[in-house]
């Protein structure tokens, strides 16, 4: 059974999808952070990199928006194509020669771009040229030509009859279509009508787009809600559930002109209960939030994040098998293939992810672990490679790249170890204080001082090293008192003159 859970309050939305009762997605958008992906503006050209063949477009937000030289329509495609899910066109070969960007674009000029990524980190929004409509059926891409339908969709006999009705409706070949998975088995008349409907929305944004403003908000895109409805809002949800009457009402009426056969599955949630407890996903939440996680075997996995890529590392941790030691390893693998993929869609991984699994002597397990990763992933809606198992057993896979993970959107760097994870031990503290003390005293003349440390660093040296600290005193001829701080950090160490109470010296 497949669901959609959304929790709604006036500063954050969240969107959950459970399978069998199990969250394996989890969509959070609060109004401080909103998500401008799939915006599209009328931009100014700010600069140009010729190095990098991009260019910084003013959209009117805090950062110029990113846009490759690869992103830009110079020029349109021709003839047919597939492509899975239906949202993006198809781009050049990587091979095929480009113009140099800065003999395509000129700084000050005005260009329409749509928003393809989120601000990540320190970079601005990323930004494309290749314009795309998305309706409920059909997605519409003004800036190429050509006619596409969904992988997902097998049936040959269907696929050519979506072809047949984009083509009918094609005026003189100006745009490309694409047929998104929900357009299966539809009639041509409500086919027809989405691109009707796109098609004047997009009449509306080129009016828009010559009016005089140079920088201005051409479309917004849907809300949260409304657009997790029309993306993925299809016959094999079962349920919808919200809890609040407004959205309630907004979904309603979206279905209504959309799917009004998919109405009967949405439901308010009117309880006092939260639905989120209610069903356990807050729970499930900040689990997602854990580096370990533990499979049902006994075994588990840990996840680290890194600036460059994520890693993953599996162990059979209590669980022991029945047979010998390469049945034991094969199945907790296995399970531990599962899981991560689980945690690649719940926790929104991106990037580089490097799976170390546990080593297995026979070659047939490696070529059983590799299909059992390629099934797992199959149903994630961003787009996944797997490698093959390498003698060491690391599996490396790349996934698309939109947004913050969890992780990231959800918590913030320790204050404390400032995000390194780790602060200097207390032994490490109190012999760099001693030796930082020493090269202080050839420096000043103060002959009586204060050395205020963190409570455990001023422990170890008015107990444990007092002695060394004793020798130092009377080698540099100085007299110095230790003085406890619960405030400080365990790296903050300050020398204050005892005649003037002023620093001399801030020792970290």
């Amino acid at each position: 059974m497949k669901e959609y859970v959304i929790n709604v309050n006036p500063f954050e939305t969240r969107i959950a999808q459970l399978e069998d009762k199990r969250m394996t997605e989890i969509t959070i958008e609060r109004d401080e952070e909103r998500s401008v992906v799939g915006n599209i503006y009328k931009g100014r050209v700010d600069s140009i990199v010729p190095g990098i063949q991009a260019a910084f477009i003013d959209i009117g937000l805090e950062r110029n928006g990113f846009l490759y030289v690869g992103d830009v329509a110079a020029a349109e495609g021709t003839g047919d194509f597939d492509i899975e899910g239906g949202s993006s066109p198809k781009r050049r070969s990587r091979k095929a020669k480009r113009a140099p960007i800065e003999t395509i674009l000129k700084k000050g000029q005005s260009i329409m771009v749509q928003v393809q990524k989120d601000t990540l980190g320190s970079k601005g929004v990323r930004l494309t040229n290749y314009v795309t409509l998305p309706g409920r059926y059909v997605v519409l891409m003004p800036t190429v030509s050509q006619i596409g339908v969904s992988r997902k969709i097998e049936d040959r006999k269907e696929r050519e009859r979506l072809k047949s009705t984009l083509k009918s409706f094609r005026r003189n070949k100006k745009y490309g279509l694409i047929i998104r998975t929900a357009g299966e088995n539809k009639p041509k008349d409500e086919i027809l009508a989405d691109l009707r409907y796109l098609n004047s929305l997009w009449d509306k944004i080129k009016r828009k787009m010559e009016g005089g403003k140079k920088v201005v908000l051409l479309r917004e895109e849907l809300s949260p809600i409304l657009k997790k409805v029309r993306d993925t809002f299809t016959e094999d949800i079962d349920r919808v559930t919200i809890d609040d009457p407004a959205e309630y009402n907004k979904i309603l009426d979206f279905l209504e002109h959309f799917a009004p056969q998919l109405r009967e599955r949405c439901r308010l949630h009117a309880a006092k209960r939260p639905v989120f407890d209610k069903m356990g996903i807050d729970d499930e939440i900040r689990k997602a939030l854990d580096r370990k996680v533990f499979l049902k075997s006994g075994g588990h996995i840990c996840i680290d994040q890194t600036e460059a890529l994520i890693a993953v590392d599996v162990n059979t941790g209590k669980f022991t098998g029945k047979k010998n030691l390469e049945d034991t390893v094969f199945k907790t693998n296995i399970e531990a293939a599962q899981e991560i993929a689980r945690q690649m869609r719940l926790r929104d991984l991106g990037g580089i992810i490097v799976c170390d699994f546990i080593d297995m002597e026979l070659m047939s397990n490696r070529k059983k672990l590799l299909k059992e990763c390629q099934m797992a992933v199959r149903d994630d809606p961003s787009k996944v490679t797997v490698s093959d198992v390498g003698d060491l057993g690391l599996v490396e896979m790349t996934r698309k790249r939109v947004k913050h993970n969890l992780v990231r959107a959800l918590s913030q760097s320790c204050p404390y170890c400032e995000g390194s994870g780790v602060v200097r031990s207390v032994t490490t503290m109190t012999f760099d204080t001693m030796r930082a003390l020493q090269k202080l005293f050839c420096k000043t003349k103060e002959k009586k001082v204060i050395l205020k440390v963190h409570p455990d660093v001023a422990r170890r040296l008015e107990f444990e090293n007092k002695s060394m600290l004793d020798e130092i005193a009377q080698r540099f001829q100085r007299e110095i008192n230790v003085e406890a701080d619960p405030s400080f950090h365990i790296h903050d160490t300050k020398v204050i003159s005892a005649r003037t109470r002023n620093e001399i010296s801030s020792l970290d």
